[in-house]
């Protein structure tokens, strides 16, 4: 399964010299897609992955996002603006992957795709993409793509993981049609698949679930505490870690699929981290007591899973 390097502990956790060394890592293991975005640590994220690319010779695949919460509008001008700016923060000419980030629920998708379109013709991106869109409005996209000559959408990023699979539902069946492919952010849940918390009234400072409000109030639910037990149990029983097995679940067992270019978005705080990461996605299928462990689980929390698509949501983070 694709890895696509995740970026957005940098600056949060990971700066300067660890950055490269990360981005240096992942190159020697294969790996050449790299993910930001324009909000990502108010631009730092950005500007550390620009003086990383200095420090190596490797070639990446850039990937940002352009997002309505700067400005409160994913409009004509947050698109114009955002773009030349990550650009300039990367110090690169262009990016392959231009992603809306959120939808906006308040400007016509016209508005933003006009930009594309001309930031297209430009040359300062290659492939368009969407982030936390429903699949409805992707399909509202695809006619006003063609009449202004912008680039219909070739991938979706959007939240999928062992416990969080609402995508399944009505998206990845479209996925084919609409000759998309499909990478995954919060393989682990946004932290809880590490075996790191168990009970709701584990402390959170210092970790996603503190600096990230809206992770919070995704996953921190009695239903994904009970799942990860039970997982965790299962883990324990075969020697196996629960973060291996999580992204092992993603590889091997998941709806996830090779041949339509799907991935896996990986990040990590520090590079021994991202070491594991990548070696457990790499790493051979569960064993059926291990898979059907994780079937168990998500019938525990399927009922409080987050959507997979969320409508931007002023003053609201993550």
């Amino acid at each position: 399964m694709k890895a696509i390097l995740g970026t957005m502990t940098f600056g949060e956790q990971v700066f300067g010299g660890d950055a490269a060394a990360m981005l240096s890592f992942f190159s020697r293991e294969g790996g050449r897609e790299v993910d930001t975005a324009y909000v990502y640590n108010e631009g730092t994220c950005e500007r550390i992955i620009g003086e990383a690319l200095k420090e190596t010779s490797a070639s990446f695949s850039l990937a940002t996002k352009v997002n309505p919460r700067i400005s409160g509008k994913l409009d004509y001008e947050a698109v114009m603006r955002q773009l030349p700016e990550s650009l300039d923060r990367m110090g690169v000419d262009s990016v392959d992957i231009l992603y809306l980030h959120f939808p906006d629920p308040n400007t016509p998708i016209e508005e933003p795709l006009r930009a594309c379109a001309e930031l297209y013709k430009r040359g300062l991106f290659k492939e368009l993409g969407v982030s936390n869109f429903p699949l409805s409005l992707v399909l509202e996209m695809l006619p006003v793509c063609d009449a202004l000559d912008c680039p219909r959408p070739s991938v979706y990023e959007g939240v999928y993981n062992a416990l969080s699979r609402d995508a399944e539902r009505e998206l990845f069946p479209a996925l084919d049609d609409l000759g998309m492919r499909f990478y995954a952010y919060n393989p682990l849940a946004g932290g809880m698949l590490t075996g790191r918390y168990h009970e709701l009234s584990d402390s959170v400072k210092g970790g996603r679930f503190d600096h990230r409000p809206n992770y919070k109030n995704r996953y921190w639910k009695d239903s994904y505490f009970e799942a990860v037990k039970l997982i965790d149990s299962a883990c324990a029983a075969e020697g196996v870690p629960m973060p291996e097995a999580a992204y092992r679940w993603l590889a091997h067992h998941s709806s996830l699929s090779v041949v339509r270019g799907d991935g896996v978005i990986v990040g990590a705080s520090r590079l021994s981290q991202l070491k594991q990461n990548l070696s457990a996605l790499d790493a051979p299928a569960l064993s059926d007591d291990l898979a059907d462990a994780f079937e168990e689980a998500w019938k525990i929390t399927a009922a409080e899973s987050p959507s997979y698509f969320r409508w931007y949501q002023p003053g609201k983070k993550g």
